[in-house]
């Protein structure tokens, strides 16, 4: 495993089996066929390099299965999008990306960062990881607009 700096986190992560992961696994519209999934993964073939880097660097392809969702439309007509993806990995040190929005609360909030165009950050608390996906695992999660591409 390698260790990389993301924004305000230190991962040990491993690429290559993370990729041989999503190099296998299916098109998010292969599990979902609403217009929301379908724009997404449209996108993804337009997404800044900046964004794609940081996909490409945790070994993420941001087409296949991972959980999407669509949160509202933009003034300027962009949709704002969230989700997160599974990595091979561990976090070393970094702040914990979901906190209580006020003391005792059971609801929290993202402490997303803006990383290049795009709203991140990893977590150890994991929801909805493929039984097949190798371990350890860690959570990136995403916020970012973008463009609608469907007619």
């Amino acid at each position: 495993m390698d260790q990389i700096k993301v924004g305000s986190w230190d991962i040990e992560i491993d690429v290559n089996r993370t990729k041989e992961f999503y190099k296998n696994y299916h098109l998010i519209t292969e599990g979902c066929s609403c217009d929301f999934c379908a724009n997404y993964v449209l996108a993804c073939d337009i997404f800044s390099q900046d964004i794609m880097n940081i996909f490409n660097l945790l070994g993420i392809d941001p087409r296949k299965e991972g959980e999407v969702s669509e949160y509202m439309e933009n003034e300027d007509g962009t949709h704002l999008y969230g989700g997160f993806y599974h990595v091979v990995g561990r976090i070393i040190k970094g702040p914990n990306l979901w906190v209580p929005t006020k003391k005792g609360s059971e609801v929290s909030s993202p402490t997303f960062i803006n990383y290049k165009g795009i709203e991140i950050g990893f977590s150890n608390d994991l929801v909805l990881v493929p039984e097949d996906f190798p371990t350890p695992v860690i959570q990136f999660e995403f916020q970012m607009n973008v463009p609608w591409l469907l007619n």
